[in-house]
């Protein structure tokens, strides 16, 4: 029996009961991670068709034909969000990304449903189904640094025989581990709602997961006095993830920015610093951004 095809209709939303499968110019085909179904969504996440992978994928092909949908260019670059996030977060970074010529798409995945390990199974299968590609960037924030960490570990994975790995930029990732992950698991309802990928936020876990092999630069938000926002937390910070976590040994660059975690990945500063990084290996003139002599988009808490 063929899948019912539905124009235009409203989800209800559902950020951490699905995961993207394939993503191809602005179409996005996510599987429901208990009941396991899929639904093909448009570029305004609109519900096009449901049921297996298949019939979204077949409904995708005949869209593409018949609409002439095409991507826009053969590099892609994946965003990955952070726990509690979804894609919505990425919105000036994806249109910044899409201006300078990337295929960009910030992509769903269930952030407190999952473990790193199958976070990174998810991208892997996106990546598998992806189509006209033969170049990956990855931008991620906060945890989903740890998870394309964990998923570029894979070198042996099918997709990476041909697709080529750009670069990799982690913004306010706890490449250290979090010490608020520490704090947080102590109390039973925010272990439960943060579920198995915030207790692997800490330290001695994150000590475990392979360093990056592919070029990457880091970004660290700070409050610049030395304290930072946190007082739980050692260090200058953004509020959840210190600097010292954050900058990462072996980085081909690193920039330090005024800003809280929130709304670290979408900072001016950040934004331009990752379109430079991502064509040239360098964020910048200098590493320190955000501070007293730049007032476009200062964030402070």
């Amino acid at each position: 029996m063929s899948t019912p095809f539905v124009v235009g209709m409203p989800t209800l939303g559902g950020k951490q009961l699905w995961g993207d499968v394939l993503v191809h110019a602005g179409y996005r085909i996510q599987r429901h991670i208990w009941t396991k179904h899929h639904r093909l969504l448009s570029p305004a996440d609109l519900r096009l068709a449901w049921g297996s992978f298949e019939a979204c994928r077949d409904t995708l092909d005949r869209l593409c034909e018949t609409h002439g949908i095409a991507v826009q260019s053969r590099h892609l670059v994946l965003l990955l969000h952070g726990i509690f996030r979804s894609k919505d977060a990425w919105g000036p970074m994806v249109r910044a990304l899409r201006a300078d010529g990337y295929e960009a798409h910030a992509i769903n995945y269930p952030s407190t449903r999952q473990s790193l390990e199958q976070h990174a199974d998810q991208v892997q299968e996106l990546l598998d189904n992806a189509r006209d590609v033969d170049t990956v960037s990855f931008v991620t924030h906060s945890m989903g640094g740890i998870v394309a960490r964990v998923l570029l570990a894979r070198t042996d994975a099918a997709w990476r025989q041909r697709i080529a790995v750009n670069r990799l930029v982690m913004i306010a990732t706890p490449n250290k581990g979090a010490e608020m992950a520490l704090r947080v698991d102590e109390v039973g309802p925010f272990r439960m709602i943060g579920g198995p990928s915030l207790a692997q936020m800490r330290p001695e876990v994150a000590d475990r997961i392979p360093l990056p092999t592919v070029p990457f630069g880091v970004v660290a938000g700070v409050r610049g006095d030395g304290k930072g926002y946190n007082p739980l937390i050692a260090g200058d910070d953004d509020m959840t993830v210190s600097a010292s976590s954050a900058l990462l040994e072996g980085a081909e660059d690193r920039l330090v920015v005024n800003a809280v975690h929130t709304f670290v990945m979408i900072h001016p500063a950040v934004i331009r610093a990752t379109l430079g990084y991502l064509r040239t290996g360098c964020f910048g003139a200098s590493s320190v951004l955000g501070e007293a002599g730049e007032t476009e988009g200062d964030i402070r808490g």
